[in-house]
């Protein structure tokens, strides 16, 4: 049987990208009927108030006195966006862009619906009409640049985060994701740089825990474990945060810190599958073999298709001597997808 001992510690959750509120009402109007016009002010400041059903019966009484009012057919959108009445906000966007088929805010709400209605092709395509109206529109890049990340086109999808920076310099949330589109393409020195941009405007735990494990891919153990910590003190309850660190203290051979890390996270949700098993491999490190052969089962109670953990179960069975058991386990790692285990399997009968 194969001798060479190989733990392997779960992966952190890095760099997905942020959601971002939709745009706001604006503020003037398009119409020559007074009556109109008064409507859609009180539109204008039941909005401003959160008064929402307020605002869609004024904006309505509007499009009634006016049915070409585009101004209020693109506010009443808005106003169903935050809403979450997505088919309606679709609707009414849709029939602003009818009435004017350059209304970049139109076409950007249209790419917001069908964000929220799962089409993300039909919004990477509003998003490109919203950018080919207006290409000072930041917020279409954005959230093109979003879609295309969520595609796995991750270069096309860091050249939008690009130029919506471009249009708006301290644009937190597009420094943040860019970053996490360097991480997908190996890029972990501009990653870093841009999470470091990231949180100067806007200091967000998510953020320094994409920063954190950047640093940690990047071989900055010392740094990683620093940002990690400030992603918890932003967030106490932050229980991936505290797994990351825990992987790097793994990384540094820090076994007992790395177990108060995977012990927190374990109490901050006891549902998470990667703390059981990053803690498994600590003490499989400190030769405590039978409480990571329980880690991992109880990583595998809580999810039956989690590999590495058969795996590391495996490896643990090993050393307590359960050649059976251990082989068993390589076997079912294998058949999960975990490539390794094939070569711990191979002398199995």
């Amino acid at each position: 049987m194969k001798k060479t001992l190989f733990l392997s510690i779960a992966l952190f959750a890095s760099g997905n990208i942020m959601a971002q509120e939709a745009d706001t009402v604006k503020t003037v109007g398009n119409t020559t009927d007074q009556k109109a016009q008064i409507s859609y002010n009180q539109g204008l400041e039941d909005f401003k108030k959160g008064d929402y059903k307020g605002a869609l019966a004024d904006f309505d009484t509007a499009i009634a006195n006016d049915p070409k009012f585009e101004q209020a057919y693109l506010n009443k959108g808005n106003t169903e966006l935050k809403m979450k009445d997505y088919q309606n906000a679709l609707n009414d966007y849709t029939k602003t862009t009818e009435l004017d088929p350059k209304s970049d805010k139109a076409f950007y709400g249209i790419g917001q619906c069908q964000n929220a209605l799962g089409a993300s092709d039909k919004a990477g395509d509003a998003y490109s009409k919203a950018i080919e109206a207006n290409p000072k529109n930041a917020d279409a890049y954005y959230y093109r640049g979003e879609a295309r990340f969520t595609a796995k086109n991750y270069k096309d999808a860091q050249d939008d985060f690009t130029q919506a920076i471009a249009n708006k310099p301290n644009y937190a949330e597009a420094y943040n994701d860019r970053g996490s589109c360097k991480v997908e393409q190996k890029d972990y020195k501009g990653a870093i740089e841009d999470y470091k941009e990231s949180v100067k405007d806007n200091k967000k735990a998510e953020t320094y825990n994409n920063l954190g494990s950047a640093q940690r891919k990047n071989g900055e153990l010392d740094a990683a474990i620093d940002s990690y910590s400030q992603a918890i003190a932003l967030k106490a309850d932050y229980y991936i945060a505290y797994n990351n660190r825990g992987t790097a203290k793994f990384d540094k051979a820090d076994y007992s810190g790395a177990i108060y890390d995977f012990n927190k996270a374990i109490e901050l949700n006891a549902k998470y599958s990667f703390a059981y098993n990053n803690r498994a491999s600590a003490e499989f490190k400190m030769k405590d073999y039978d409480k990571s052969k329980s880690d991992c089962d109880k990583a595998i109670e809580i999810d039956p298709n989690y590999g590495y953990a058969y795996l590391n179960r495996g490896i643990a069975e090993e050393m307590m001597r359960k050649a059976d058991d251990a082989c068993t386990d390589w076997k079912k790692a294998a058949t999960l997808g975990v490539a390794v285990a094939k070569d711990y399997s191979q002398d199995c009968q």
